[in-house]
């Protein structure tokens, strides 16, 4: 790294400062984060490689390529405008949540139960450590405890009580056993 450029670079810069923004403010405004972002890439450029002859010249080239790269940006997302909002407020979620709700097998209603419950009846950390360990990456109670900072045991005995829970809820129960009786026919 060339420390010596750099530390001239940035006394140029310093210098030259206003001069900069004057110039570049004939053609409109001046895009604030354009031009440190400009500053930031001539200043990494001397840092690296150096060999810049002229600072003034890479600086405006590096402030209008990084203002149409942000040009380019700016067209990459469109905005549908206030009406799409306020129309998409309006769709009737019923009929959606029937339709999904009818393609809901028996297995997946009781997975989703199961979830609500557990919710409803634990902490959300709980209800994390369950999730992990059973439903989302099956994840070891060793890599979920050196996670969350605690010891194994504690993430075990959190997970058992849950599941001890589950099991003595008798509509679970009587669910599952449905469930079961019906794959078997």
């Amino acid at each position: 790294m060339a420390t010596k450029d750099v530390k001239e670079f940035n006394g140029w810069f310093n210098r030259s400062y206003a001069r900069l923004k004057e110039r570049l403010s004939i053609y409109g405004k001046i895009d604030e984060d354009a031009f440190h972002d400009a500053y930031l890439a001539v200043r990494k450029q001397v840092m690296f490689s150096g060999g810049i002859k002229d600072w003034e010249s890479y600086f405006f080239g590096c402030y209008r390529r990084i203002l149409r790269s942000g040009a380019m940006d700016g067209h990459r997302y469109s905005c549908p405008g206030d009406e799409y909002f306020v129309r998409l407020g309006e769709t009737d979620r019923t009929e959606e949540t029937e339709e999904r709700e009818e393609m809901l097998t028996g297995c997946d209603r009781l997975v989703r139960d199961i979830q609500n419950f557990l919710r409803r009846h634990f902490s959300y950390e709980d209800y994390r450590i369950f999730m992990l360990r059973f439903y989302e990456t099956g994840s070891s109670f060793r890599t979920i405890a050196r996670h969350m900072g605690e010891k194994t045991s504690a993430v075990t005995r959190r997970a058992q009580a849950m599941m001890e829970s589950l099991r003595a809820n008798r509509k679970f129960i009587a669910r599952r056993r449905l469930i079961m009786a019906g794959e078997a026919a």
